[in-house]
């Protein structure tokens, strides 16, 4: 039994440390590993681009596109901090990770309506996209932010940036054009107003080749699209393209007859003018404002109208409100409207410069003492548009010497009556002076003359009935046809005595007879008057006696 027993025994041992069971899933664990390196190797960078809306965009779905091609994917969506913005998570595709520039551009596109036209039609069907613009920079980033519409100009275009600015008084909107005699060479691509400067100022971008067309002596001026011309020559309307009306714009260029100055290469800075014409006045820096203080009513003047001084433009219109503490009741019948005006001394000949304010000041202090008054004018009758003038009134009471007055902490310029009160205060005038004429004497003289030539008239009246009557009495018309008989008669005998007529030549012929005769008979009529009796006792013969004296 124990024999058996022992031969039964197991025998223990110690088996192999490593079985070959494990070799699955080690592998299992290797290749995963290496799948999960092989996808996250092979993923692009995963950055978040913020919007101010979702709208259109869906996890998983959205893809962001270059050129229309895919180079990432929308991975999720979720609110700001703030939960005023969305931040949204973006895989990029590996191999366009160098796209992911600090500048780079993203924007939602979508089906859009503006001043370019329709965009975005394509994505009606297929859904929005965000669209990648590279940038430039040297340096990559992972995080951005988002633009609400397309880029007017990509980044990298050739061109020239410039700022411009004005006074507010027209604006521009982003994408409106930049125009060069009419062709469209750039856009409007910023707008941003400064309140505490009341200016706007716009950054504009022109594209090349064009941008070598401005120089320091370039000027903007907005386009009006619709230009009228009132001259001497007649009315000229001048039209621009049809998106030019629409949009508007704004157009550049040098003033004729300057050169043409130095290509700008970088930034540079120019003021917008209010139209095209404007662009040959100089801008000055420095002015001078005065108060003037209207009685007639200032319709049609408006700020940016001309102040003249004997028919140049030395300043403008600066405010025709009301809107000041001094003005308390409109309803006065003495209330005058206030109207501030800036003078340029430069206008005058002076330098543009600060030192000369002080005296120009005393000098314009000077001409009001001597009668320098300020009246309303028409500028334009069909639009009844006024202007400031300058003048001197000759019946203006002078100051000279004294100070000016002052409103609002202005000085005062006098004001006098505008062309129309003038017009009328002159015809007040000529009616005062008729009315002290004697028109009554001249009146009943006249009335007088006037009877007296009634009464001549009655006369005459009177007479040419009566005659009236005679020519219609039948025994008028023998009588004027024995008349008409008579001087038929005369007209004969005239034509028979006339010069070459027989009875003419008859009667030359008896008066040289008579004349004849007359001298004949002159000896006899001389005897008769010496010795009246020789008819009868005879007249001697012996020739007259001449006196002698007595002898001695």
């Amino acid at each position: 039994m124990s024999e058996v027993a022992k031969k039964i025994t197991a025998r223990v041992g110690r088996g192999p440390k490593f079985s070959t069971i494990w070799f699955v899933p080690a592998a299992a664990i290797i290749i995963g590993a290496w799948m999960v390196y092989a996808h996250w190797s092979g993923q692009g960078p995963l950055i978040e681009i913020t919007f101010v809306s979702g709208e259109g965009i869906e996890a998983g779905k959205t893809k962001v596109k270059r050129k229309n091609v895919a180079v990432g994917e929308v991975l999720e969506l979720r609110l700001s901090d703030d939960a005023e913005h969305v931040v949204l998570s973006v895989r990029i595709n590996k191999d366009e990770t160098r796209l992911l520039r600090e500048d780079s551009q993203f924007w939602v596109v979508r089906p859009r309506v503006g001043k370019g036209g329709v965009s975005g039609l394509n994505t009606l069907l297929s859904g929005a996209y965000i669209a990648l613009s590279p940038g430039s920079d040297a340096d990559l980033a992972d995080q951005f932010t988002g633009l609400e519409r397309p880029p007017f100009t990509p980044i990298g275009t050739p061109g020239l940036h410039v700022t411009l600015d004005s006074d507010g008084n027209r604006s521009l909107g982003e994408g409106d054009p930049v125009l060069f005699h009419g062709i469209e060479v750039g856009k409007i691509e910023y707008v941003h107003s400064n309140s505490e400067e009341r200016r706007t100022y716009y950054n504009a971008f022109i594209a090349a080749p064009y941008d070598r067309l401005v120089t320091t002596n370039t000027r903007f001026w907005f386009s009006n699209g619709l230009s009228v011309d009132l001259s001497a020559d007649g009315i000229r309307l001048e039209m621009a393209s049809l998106t030019t009306v629409i949009s508007g714009g704004v157009s550049f260029d040098v003033p004729v007859g300057q050169p043409q100055g130095e290509h700008i290469t970088e930034r540079a800075f120019f003021t917008i003018y209010p139209r095209e014409g404007a662009i040959n006045e100089t801008q000055f820096e420095h002015s001078l404002s005065y108060m003037v203080l209207f009685d007639d009513s200032i319709r049609g003047l408006k700020p940016g109208a001309p102040v003249e001084y004997r028919g140049v433009k030395v300043g403008s219109v600066i405010r025709t409100d009301i809107d000041y503490p001094e003005v308390e009741n409109m309803l006065m019948p003495r209330a005058r409207i206030p109207v501030l005006v800036e003078i340029i001394p430069a206008r005058f000949g002076y330098p543009d410069e600060k030192s000369v304010l002080a005296e120009v000041d005393g000098r314009i202090v000077e001409l009001v003492g001597a009668g320098l008054r300020a009246g309303l004018a028409t500028g334009n009758l069909l639009t009844g548009r006024k202007y400031v003038e300058l003048q001197y009134h000759r019946s203006a009471d002078g100051n000279a010497g004294g100070d000016m007055e002052a409103f609002a902490g202005y000085k005062v310029i006098p004001s006098i009556d505008g062309q129309l009160g003038q017009l009328l205060d002159n015809a007040s005038r000529t009616l005062d002076v008729i009315n002290k004429l004697p028109l009554d004497d001249v009146l009943d003289s006249a009335q007088s003359a006037l009877d007296e030539i009634a009464a001549t008239l009655a006369e005459f009246r009177k007479s040419a009935t009566e005659l009236d009557q005679i020519l219609t009495d039948p025994a008028s018309h023998e009588l004027i046809g024995t008349l008409n008989k008579t001087l038929i008669g005369f007209q004969q005998l005239a034509i028979d005595f006339s010069e070459g007529s027989a009875t003419h030549a008859e009667l030359q012929n008896s008066l040289r007879s008579l004349g004849q005769t007359l001298q004949e008979l002159e000896p006899v009529l001389k005897n008769l008057r010496r010795q009246p009796n020789s008819l009868i006792f005879g007249g001697a013969d012996d020739e007259d006696l001449e006196p002698k004296g007595a002898e001695e």
